[in-house]
């Protein structure tokens, strides 16, 4: 049968020459500008035209480090300390290596047992090294905002109103409220809009002078909603702003859920890695009551970007918001 790649000849000496140009980046990372200086439009207008035929890899790597590398902000640096922290490593590096030449799919365990079963064995063991409750069910996903969206999907479905079998228009359904800080991710908000909750739908509660989400306001922001008719679904706490690293309050947040019988989703995208440290586990008092948890290995876990997980105690709850099966995928 015919290769896309005739010889692997030219491959094993473009990969070699490619892994030592990484690892004297990494050994030299340091001497490049953290902020690339380039204008606006200047890496695109590199390239005024097509391609309409072949490159060697010479002549793409040389293209890559005149044409690409001058317009790259170096988050692996460590002078960087914007946005939030990642932390690419060699075996994070040598991994997606391995992981782009077997040019896996893991839509189901058939199209490739060992990526089911290794996700599965990974997520237990990271759950474990988090000091996080047992009994989570985990999945992988590229960002906190996808698994932040799928969470809040999950929380709309367990409201009982058939949102999945019946969807929200043309019926009589209360308004739905979702709450946050006012310092949570914006993906909180984008996803909930995105869910048909409608910007009125979401309520960003004000935090006291630490930047944490206060309870008392959160308290006072449903019985206002309960009072015109409207439903709470979901509440979400953040361990760790993106902004300020705060930290909300999640054993009262946890308490009002509960009452309430809402929803709640911790967002511990930032700093739920430094409970690796048992020292910080105080961060997750509170966490037995969670419905669902973000944690991003992709930020602290030297794994290169994307890796968010998601975690969850209502799996049943997810897989009834998503699951479809069509004929292709039936074993």
């Amino acid at each position: 049968m015919p290769k896309l790649d005739p010889s692997s000849r030219d491959f094993r000496e473009a990969g070699h020459r490619l892994i030592d140009w990484i690892a004297d980046y990494l050994d030299g990372v340091d001497n490049h500008r953290v902020l690339s200086n380039v204008k606006p439009g200047q890496i695109a207008s590199q390239f005024p035209a097509m391609p309409m035929g072949g490159r060697s890899y010479d002549d793409l790597l040389a293209e890559f480090e005149s044409k690409i590398l001058p317009g790259v902000t170096h988050w692996n640096h460590p002078a960087f300390f914007a946005y939030f922290a990642i932390t690419g490593s060699q075996a994070g590096i040598l991994a997606e290596l391995l992981m782009a030449a077997l040019n896996l799919n893991g839509m189901i365990w058939k199209t490739s047992p060992s990526v089911t079963e290794l996700e599965t064995v990974t997520l237990a063991w990271l759950r474990k090294s988090l000091g996080l409750p047992d009994g989570l069910f985990g999945i992988i996903n590229d960002t906190a905002s996808i698994n932040s969206f799928l969470a809040l999907a999950a929380a709309r479905e367990a409201l009982g109103l058939d949102i999945r079998g019946k969807g929200m228009t043309g019926r009589d359904l209360p308004p739905l409220k979702v709450y946050c800080s006012e310092h949570a991710h914006s993906s909180i908000e984008k996803g909930a809009l995105a869910l048909g909750f409608g910007a009125s739908g979401i309520e960003r509660i004000e935090s006291d002078e630490k930047f944490r989400m206060r309870p008392d306001a959160l308290d006072a922001a449903i019985e206002r909603d309960r009072a015109i008719g409207a439903l709470p679904c979901a509440v979400t706490a953040t361990l760790g702003t993106t902004s300020i690293a705060s930290v909300d309050p999640l054993p009262e947040i946890a308490k009002i859920a509960a009452r309430e019988k809402m929803w709640l989703h911790v967002d511990a995208a930032y700093a739920g890695s430094a409970t690796v440290e048992p020292s910080f586990r105080w961060l997750w008092n509170g966490i037995e009551s969670a419905d669902s948890i973000v944690v991003n290995p992709h930020k602290w876990f030297f794994t290169p970007i994307d890796c968010s997980v998601l975690y969850t105690r209502k799996p049943d709850m997810l897989r009834h918001t998503f699951s479809l099966i069509p004929e292709y995928l039936k074993t």
